[in-house]
């Protein structure tokens, strides 16, 4: 018989090592597995956390470039005003060719109608060619003073080429008010510098460009102008100082893109995004500028919550999902209310163009047509009737010793006069004629396919209808008359200026004879 071998030391270990050696093996797998896992939720959770960032700043960058390009065309478009404001009297300086004489009467009350129909200016001036003050837009006669010094007035006289020049912000001397002058360079038709035409833009008038609609919080706007001086800023002058020199080289770059989207601030030395747009059409710049922690803020808030994301394993992946829905939707409705602001933003724009436009073409206190429609619309019907040989006719009407409805009842009694006298045209004329109010109480009439005698028949009817309208004020009847300068277009009449020109003598002979009548350019049987 064989005896039974002892059991072999260490035998019952080796089988708890084999039994064990799968599970270990399986559970390395699945830790591996796991881990795998895990590093793949971790990275693409830093992959969506690097996506939302990268989105915030393009929200920024878009922002900055749609705020910037807004502000810029509303810029241009009141400079593109202003310019037209200043190259009329430059034209009628031209037109007369010689210089402008002090306190003239007739610079002066073109002066008075331009402002008044131009509400973002703070007054108009002509200088001679030495700056010294020859006529303004507030008083007449103008005070004495020497303008010589001022930089708007300096750069005119220095420079032949300049054409409308954006000065630097000053006070006034006789107002005491900060404005942003604008001026251009009067010359006679053979070129010879006669004198310097300014305006003063009102200071808070720019500064709405940039408050109107409120931007975005922390987002800094500024106008500048291409030396790189403030116009306008936001939130404050003190926010956005002068622009720096290197802003101002990219601003003036000739074979730089006029817009400039940055990754980098241009008013700041902290991370952001900026973006520059530089006018074509005249010398300056606007810059936005949004500070990187400011567009970051949610994002970084929002870091913990992702922390904890990342470690919570399976029950991570859950949340991953859960939060990439709940971010794929935020991030669509930010889309969403980014592209409605943006249609609201250009619906306002367009809305604020049209009532802007409106506004440039009617009398604010009347309702009737202004200055600027009646000389657009004259120069188009005086161009046809020279052009076919047909009769046209103008008048000029203004109220007599209106002064003296001022003085005794008040300005708002002479409002309602001037809107009384507005309306009493109404059963006279037709509506191929033209009337507006030019400023103050003086109103035209522009009279298509009109003969002198017709254009006499229709001033007399005139004359009737604003001997019978009386106007009701706090009980009182007020009764004004008017009186009337007409002119038909002659052969040499080039332009409407002269038609008016020869009105506006008539209408001072009208005056001098007595008021209350029609008077015209040419003797006729009844006025002799």
């Amino acid at each position: 018989m064989h005896a039974r071998l002892p059991p072999v030391a260490g035998a019952g270990v080796r089988r708890k090592h084999l039994a064990v050696g799968p599970y270990r093996s399986n559970t390395l797998r699945w830790a591996l597995g796991g881990a795998a896992l895990l590093l793949l939720a971790d990275l693409l959770l830093v992959s969506v956390l690097l996506n939302e960032r990268e989105q915030a700043l393009n929200r920024g960058r878009v922002t900055a470039q749609t705020a910037a390009s807004i502000i810029l065309r509303r810029a241009e478009g009141l400079f593109d005003t202003l310019d037209r404001t200043l190259y009329a009297i430059a034209e009628v300086i031209s037109a007369r060719d010689a210089p402008p004489a002090r306190d003239d009467l007739y610079i002066h009350r073109l002066l008075v109608r331009l402002h008044a129909t131009t509400p973002s200016l703070g007054w108009m001036n002509v200088s001679d060619t030495q700056g010294m003050l020859l006529t303004s837009s507030l008083s007449f006669p103008a005070p004495q003073l020497q303008l010589a010094d001022r930089e708007y007035v300096r750069v005119q006289r220095a420079d032949w080429s300049q054409e409308m020049y954006i000065g630097l912000p000053v006070i006034t001397r006789t107002l005491g008010t900060q404005v942003i002058p604008i001026s251009r360079r009067l010359e006679t038709d053979g070129g010879r510098f006669v004198g310097v035409a300014a305006a003063g833009l009102k200071s808070e008038f720019l500064q709405s460009l940039v408050d109107d609609p409120i931007p975005s919080e922390g987002l800094i706007i500024g106008i500048f102008r291409n030396d790189g001086r403030a116009l306008a800023c936001l939130p404050s002058h003190d926010a956005c100082p002068d622009a720096p020199m290197n802003v101002v080289e990219r601003a003036n770059d000739e074979h730089a893109d006029s817009a400039l989207v940055s990754n980098a601030r241009l008013m700041g030395t902290s991370a952001g995004v900026s973006a520059l747009h530089a006018s074509q059409q005249y010398d300056f710049f606007v810059v936005t500028d949004y500070p990187t922690a400011l567009l970051l803020a949610t994002w970084h808030h929002n870091l913990p919550i992702y922390a904890v994301l990342g470690l919570g394993g399976n029950l991570a992946l859950v949340f991953v999902g859960l939060y990439a829905w709940r971010q794929v939707s935020h991030r669509l409705r930010a889309m969403a209310e980014l592209a409605h602001s943006n249609v609201v933003l250009e619906d306002r724009v367009q809305e604020r163009t049209e009532a802007l436009a409106r506004m440039a073409n009617t009398d604010v206190l009347t309702g009737q047509p202004n200055r600027r429609l009646f000389m657009t619309e004259g120069a188009r019907l005086l161009t046809l009737a020279r052009r076919h040989h047909h009769p046209l006719s103008l008048m000029i009407l203004d109220a007599d010793h209106f002064k003296r409805i001022n003085d005794l009842y008040g300005h708002a009694a002479g409002d309602a006069v001037l809107r009384t006298l507005a309306s009493a045209p109404s059963t006279v004329l037709r509506k191929s004629d033209i009337f507006a109010r030019f400023g103050g109480e003086e109103f035209a009439v522009l009279l298509p396919e009109t003969t002198h005698e017709g254009a006499l028949e229709v001033g007399e009817r005139l004359l009737d209808a604003f001997r019978s309208t009386a106007t009701e004020h706090d009980g009182e009847h007020l009764h004004v008359t008017v009186s009337i300068g007409l002119a038909e277009l002659a052969p040499g009449d080039t332009d409407l200026e002269a038609l008016l020109h020869r009105a506006d003598t008539a209408l001072y002979q009208a005056k001098e004879a007595g008021r209350d009548r029609l008077v015209s350019d040419r003797p006729t049987n009844s006025e002799e």
